[in-house]
C-alpha cells in the first residue's frame, strides 16, 4: 500500500490527529511528500505535519522532546529529529546512522546539550510509510501502548492537550484494578499492598496518563555492556515506562519478559507492575495508617535520594489519604 492508501485508514487517521484539530494542517505537509518534496526536516516542515508525526513517534514508543519526554508541540526540536533517526536506523532506512552515533557519549547532566551529534534526519516518505505500516501491523498484533488501540488513543490524545487525571477519575479507572494487583500480589509473594498505595504511586507519576520517558545516558551505557542486544529493546529499557514509570531496565524485578512489555502491557498488567515494584517496600506499603517514615521510604525507594527536593514523599501522603477517603466513601 502507498502512504496516500494508508493514510486513509481509519486508524491512522485516529492515530495522527487530534479529535478537536483540523486535518487539514497535517495534510498540507503530506502532498508536499507524495508530489515529491523529500526535504521535510525539522527546518522546513509545518506545525500541523510535525504534530502528526510527533503523535505517530509517540503511539510507536519514541520520544520527541531533547529532555526524553514524549512531547506534541508542533516543534521538529532536537528530540523529535532523534526520534525520527532511531526509527530510521531500527528499520535501516538510512545508511549515514550507525549504534555509535544513536548511542553517543554522555552522563545525564550532558546527553541534552551533547545531543546534537546525531544528524539531522529527513521525513522521507519511505520512513513515512514504513511508520504507517509498523503502526498498523503493531495495532493488529496488540503490540501497542497497553496492547488496546483505544486505551493508547486515550493516552495519546490526553498527553497532547495535557489533560490529566484526578485522584477520583483515576479511582474510577484504575481502582479495581488496584484492588486485584493487591490482591494478585498476596497471592504470588505473600506480601500486602494496599490499593491505596499503588493509586498514590499512579497519581503522583503519572496522574493516570501514560508518558514514558527517554534517558539518553541510560541508552549510552547499555549499549556498551550489550552491544549485541537490538537497539529496540534497549531504548525501552531506557525509560520509565507504564502509568508507574518503572524504569525499563527493572522489568524482570516486575515480572515482565522484556522491557517493551512494560509498554505494550493493558493497564491492568501495569498496575500489578506497580504493585509489584512496591513489594520492595512492603514494611510500608503493607500499613493502613503509614507514618511519614513510611511515605519517606517509599519515596526514597520510587524516586532516589533526591525525593525531598521534589517533595515526593508530601505528595505521597496527601493522594494516599485522598484515595483512602475516596474508597471509603464509595
Amino acid at each position: 500500500m502507498t502512504v496516500d492508501n494508508l493514510i486513509e485508514d481509519s486508524r491512522i487517521k485516529r492515530i495522527i490527529n487530534h479529535p478537536d484539530d483540523d486535518a487539514t494542517q497535517w495534510r498540507a505537509d503530506l502532498n508536499r511528500l507524495l508530489q515529491g518534496d523529500e526535504n521535510l526536516t525539522r527546518a522546513s516542515a509545518g506545525e500541523g505535519g510535525i504534530k502528526a508525526v510527533q503523535r505517530l513517534l509517540i503511539f510507536l514508543g519514541y520520544s520527541t522532546s531533547s529532555g526524553g519526554s514524549f512531547t506534541i508541540d508542533g516543534d521538529f526540536g532536537r528530540g523529535t529529529n532523534r526520534g525520527v533517526a532511531q526509527f530510521q536506523f531500527e528499520h535501516d532506512l538510512n545508511p549515514k546512522l550507525n549504534r555509535k552515533i544513536l548511542c553517543y557519549d554522555c552522563r545525564w547532566n550532558t546527553a541534552q546539550s551533547l545531543i546534537t551529534v546525531i544528524p539531522d534526519a529527513k521525513l522521507t516518505l519511505a520512513a513515512l510509510e514504513k511508520m504507517l505500516i509498523v503502526a498498523l501491523d503493531w495495532i493488529d498484533n496488540r503490540h501497542i501502548m497497553t496492547g488496546r488501540f483505544d486505551d493508547a488513543i486515550f493516552h495519546l490524545n490526553a498527553l497532547h492537550k495535557n489533560r490529566f487525571l484526578d485522584c477520583r477519575c483515576i479511582l474510577d479507572r484504575y481502582g479495581a484494578m488496584a484492588q486485584q494487583a493487591s490482591q494478585q500480589v498476596e497471592q504470588e509473594k505473600s506480601v500486602t499492598v494496599r490499593p491505596e498505595w499503588i493509586l498514590a504511586i499512579i497519581r503522583q507519576e503519572t496522574a493516570g496518563v501514560i508518558r514514558p520517558r527517554f534517558e539518553q545516558h541510560y541508552l549510552s551505557r547499555l549499549n556498551k555492556q550489550h552491544p549485541d542486544t537490538s537497539l529496540e529493546e534497549l531504548r525501552m529499557q531506557s525509560m520509565s515506562l507504564g502509568l508507574g514509570q518503572i524504569m525499563g531496565a527493572n522489568f524482570k524485578m516486575v515480572g515482565a519478559k522484556s522491557a517493551m512489555e512494560l509498554f505494550t502491557a493493558p493497564a491492568e498488567q501495569q498496575v500489578a507492575f506497580v504493585a509489584r515494584f512496591l513489594t520492595g517496600r512492603k514494611d510500608a506499603v503493607k500499613k493502613a495508617k503509614p507514618e511519614e517514615a513510611d511515605f519517606r521510604s517509599v519515596a526514597r525507594y520510587y524516586n532516589g535520594p533526591k525525593y525531598e527536593a521534589h517533595h515526593y514523599h508530601e505528595q505521597l501522603a496527601r493522594w494516599h489519604r485522598e484515595f483512602k477517603v475516596l474508597m471509603q466513601s464509595t
